[in-house]
């Protein structure tokens, strides 16, 4: 009867013991992430990050950002173990930056390749915001004691982000390039650089394009004559960019220029005289459609197809015993074809990158 008797109260103590832990046992701590971007990008990054985060043993809170920037992440908010702001903003790239909830310093900062889709950014999205959050909370373990306060009287580091962004929306690229066209005496080979910049990171954008190219003077025979032709034409086009994925951009553009053209004379007809140099100045129109493609950090290959048009027609007479004759009539429509190598002058996104991989 006493074995009894002691054996329920060492039953009941172990219950009262089991519940008095579970009441008092430390609520979960809490992650509070604010996205950026349509209801869709909102619903589908709450669903993402608390399925990832369900392992950290984590409350993960997810609130619309209401189009905000990353300085909503200085304004004051409750207690937790972390922060996160997620840009999934159509036109920008997306990007995540996960601050301490306590010392308010970063635990993460990376910008997502560009060109994905909104289900691919948000997967990576959340992998990014649930790794950050599984190591504060194993560093948090591994401290012997909290975080001392001077790490609070550190303001957030909110600004230096922000001018790398609007660096970052103008690029610039240089080009080389060898062309090829007909001029009406027979394909002729040139060489040429150009300079473009584009703005926006969206995937059709605007852009322009100036570019110099020469074609060495080459001879020229008719009329039982010989004389030598070289041109160099400077061009300025508007464009149109579409990003169709990380490796390949295409553009269109419409634009102007002038060509510089010079003849002289080599060998004159016979009972005919070489005639003085000629110089030339042709207003030009000009359409370009073609495409980069990336092949390395910064660099790409160019491939363009040109078709112009001069506004003023120009023919090239010499006087025989019998009289003038044609000696050269340039085509008025000339298509030309070009190849080269363009390298980017502007970052892209790179050295964020690389600076957040070499933190890790």
């Amino acid at each position: 009867m006493k074995r009894r008797r002691r054996a329920g109260y060492l039953a009941a103590a172990s219950a009262l013991a089991v519940t008095s832990a579970a009441l008092g046992a430390a609520p979960p701590p809490i992650v509070r992430v604010y996205v950026a971007g349509s209801p869709e990008a909102v619903s589908g990054s709450r669903d993402a990050i608390q399925d990832l985060c369900s392992r950290a043993n984590v409350a993960v809170v997810v609130r619309d950002a209401a189009g905000a920037d990353e300085a909503l992440l200085a304004t004051a908010h409750a207690p937790g173990l972390a922060e996160a702001y997620v840009d999934l903003r159509p036109g920008t790239p997306p990007r995540v930056v996960v601050v301490d909830g306590e010392t308010r310093q970063d635990l993460e900062r990376r910008t997502l390749p560009e060109g994905a889709s909104l289900e691919i950014s948000i997967e990576t999205m959340a992998h990014v915001v649930c790794a950050a959050v599984e190591s504060s909370l194993a560093a948090r373990a591994a401290a012997p004691a909290p975080a001392p306060p001077k790490a609070k009287e550190e303001p957030p580091k909110v600004a230096p982000e922000k001018a790398p962004e609007r660096a970052q929306r103008w690029q610039a690229r240089a080009s080389l390039y060898a062309s090829g066209t007909n001029f009406g005496a027979g394909f002729r080979g040139g060489v040429g650089a150009g300079m473009g910049v584009n703005h926006g990171h969206a995937r059709f954008h605007f852009g322009a394009f100036l570019s110099l190219t020469g074609y060495p003077a080459a001879g020229v025979e008719g009329a039982d004559s010989l004389a030598d032709f070289g041109l160099l034409g400077a061009r300025l086009l508007p464009m149109l960019e579409w990003q169709a994925s990380r490796e390949v951009t295409g553009f269109v553009g419409v634009g102007g220029g002038a060509d510089w053209m010079q003849m002289r004379g080599e060998r004159p007809p016979p009972g005919g005289t070489s005639s003085p140099t000629q110089t030339v100045l042709e207003p030009m129109v000009s359409s370009m459609l073609g495409m980069r493609l990336r092949l390395g950090r910064g660099l790409s290959a160019l491939l363009a197809l040109d078709a112009e048009v001069a506004l003023v027609s120009h023919h090239y007479v010499i006087q025989t015993p019998e009289g003038a004759q044609t000696f050269f009539d340039p085509s008025r429509v000339r298509p030309m074809g070009l190849a080269g190598l363009s390298l980017s002058l502007g970052g892209e996104g790179e050295t964020r990158t690389s600076q957040n991989e070499a933190r890790r």
